[in-house]
């Protein structure tokens, strides 16, 4: 009597992983082709004296990458874990459409929680990010930051990669300040500090009551018992459960990435801007037509500041006069002027190109810091 033969499923699972194992190296290779293509063409007009530079950022995105990976595979728990213990979806797949929600989120943020995080910087190294000290700083947050995930990863712990970031960029800017002295751009700027950290406190707090009337009020109108009922072994739930809870993994991975992963976004622009800062320190992508926009919003702020001014005297130099507001919270009569001025100077800066990315290459620095200055604080004439 001849043998039956049966199918291996081991086998048939093996197949599978290594099949999915394929599709993710593919679709990280196109990825990173993706990127070098549009960082040489970004670079190619760009003139280094050293090969330096583009030794720094080849290494600092790949740490920067090398963090966002282990960030997803850290954070990825929190959108995937309903949809697993209730075997609505298979682990591969949760994680799969997970990612792919999470990816979109990033797609069509607006980037103000990535600018939030980078606020939280020492203005100083903000200023010279391209300088030794900058590199420095960069290198410290990210490698710190990738230790405590994996750290708290491997051990289980239910830690933040958004609290871990943040504590980074806290502790280089306190060593910065111990560093270089106790001043108002050598360290954190604790009242951005105290804002985000209000954001961390608070929205656990939120997210835990929200969800708890949110649940009693479910169990007080919408009364069916398998709604509520634990899983039974690995059958999983009847579809329109299953349905509800996809639609929860979707909406959470989405916000995860339309917030969290912008993270990453800061970090690698902070890299891009450090490293060459004369590619990526001004938003080339800007239109002419924008610019003159921006030039026209500059000129209608002079114009305003000038109300307040009392025809003083001009600043002998108002960069400085500002940078000391910044660093002494302190508005004194030389600092609306000074403002104005700088304003003024940034405007026929950009004009006198036409437009964001006409700026000559020497000229690059200097607008970006000028820009940096003026948009660090909320200057209210009073």
């Amino acid at each position: 009597m001849p043998e039956l033969s049966y199918p291996q499923s081991g086998t048939a699972s093996g197949k599978g992983r290594n099949i999915g194992l394929i599709i993710f190296l593919a679709v990280i290779l196109v990825g990173a082709v993706y990127c070098a293509v549009h960082l040489l063409d970004d670079l190619q007009p760009v003139r280094e004296s050293s090969a330096l530079p583009y030794l720094l950022l080849g290494v600092a995105l790949l740490i920067a990458l090398g963090f966002e990976f282990v960030n997803g595979f850290h954070d990825t728990a929190n959108a995937v874990a309903t949809v697993i213990y209730t075997h609505s979806l298979a682990p591969n797949l949760a994680v799969v459409w997970s990612g792919g929600w999470n990816f979109l989120g990033v797609l069509t943020s607006s980037g103000a929680v990535a600018f939030g995080i980078l606020q939280l910087l020492p203005v100083e190294l903000i200023l010279q990010v391209g300088s030794s000290a900058g590199f420095a700083m960069v290198f410290a947050l990210l490698i710190a930051a990738i230790i405590w995930n994996l750290g708290t990863w491997y051990f289980g712990l239910p830690s933040s990669s958004s609290h871990t970031l943040i504590g980074s960029i806290i502790g280089v800017g306190l060593m910065n300040q111990l560093i270089h002295g106790s001043n108002g751009t050598s360290g954190v700027d604790w009242n951005q500090a105290l804002g985000v950290g209000k954001s961390l406190l608070f929205s656990p707090l939120v997210g835990f009551l929200a969800a708890g009337l949110l649940l009693l009020i479910l169990k007080a109108v919408v009364r069916i018992p398998a709604l509520y009922a634990e899983p039974k072994g690995k059958e999983p739930p009847p579809f329109w459960i299953r349905s509800l809870l996809i639609l929860t993994c979707t909406g959470v991975s989405f916000a995860h990435g339309s917030n969290d992963g912008q993270k990453g976004m800061g970090l690698i622009m902070l890299i891009l801007i450090g490293t060459v800062p004369t590619a990526y320190a001004l938003n080339k992508a800007v239109t002419p037509a924008e610019t003159q926009t921006f030039l026209a919003v500059a000129h209608q702020t002079s114009a305003t500041l000038a109300k307040y001014t009392q025809g003083a005297a001009p600043s002998a130099n108002p960069r400085a006069d500002v940078e000391t507001y910044v660093r002494t919270h302190q508005l004194t009569p030389a600092t609306l002027p000074a403002l104005q001025q700088l304003t003024e100077i940034i405007a026929g800066q950009v004009g006198a190109s036409g437009s964001m990315a006409a700026v000559p290459q020497g000229l690059v620095d200097n607008v970006r810091n000028n820009m940096y200055e003026l948009a660090r604080k909320k200057w209210i004439p009073c």
